[in-house]
């Protein structure tokens, strides 16, 4: 039977899922990994850890069994991917462009999208790479 913690968590979980699926995509990029690299680990379809990363899981028991195969995979515990700290917050974190680019520079909002789209190109690529 779940205790009350345990089904607490659940239910903040489900409750905070948009901030989930934002801690789930730093977790990914702070730990090295692509979506699809990070989809063959945990076993979550590539589709459904973008609808996780977008909050648009709109079952709390389906984002439940999709959380546990990501704490399992990376023997974490819930609270660890509720309350995932950036690894760089400490630097106050920068996009840019080039090694060369100044300090201050900041993508605009269209860069981001454009290098968001070019990042769902390299994960598509290494799908079909593997199966050759």
């Amino acid at each position: 039977m779940m205790d009350i913690a345990q089904k607490y968590c659940k239910i903040y979980m489900y409750n905070n899922r948009y901030k989930v699926g934002s801690n789930i995509i730093q977790f990914i990029k702070d730990n090295g990994y692509t979506k699809s690299s990070f989809s063959k680990l945990t076993g979550i379809s590539r589709p459904t850890i973008d609808k996780m990363i977008k909050g648009e899981i709109d079952n709390n028991t389906t984002l439940k069994k999709h959380v546990n195969k990501i704490i399992a995979t990376f023997n974490i515990r819930p609270e660890e991917l509720i309350n995932y700290k950036c690894m760089k917050s400490e630097n106050k974190l920068r996009i840019v462009a080039s090694d060369n680019a100044p300090e201050e520079y900041e993508l605009s909002d269209s860069a981001k999208k454009m290098f968001g789209f070019l990042d769902d190109i390299i994960d598509l690529y290494e799908v079909y790479n593997e199966n050759r």
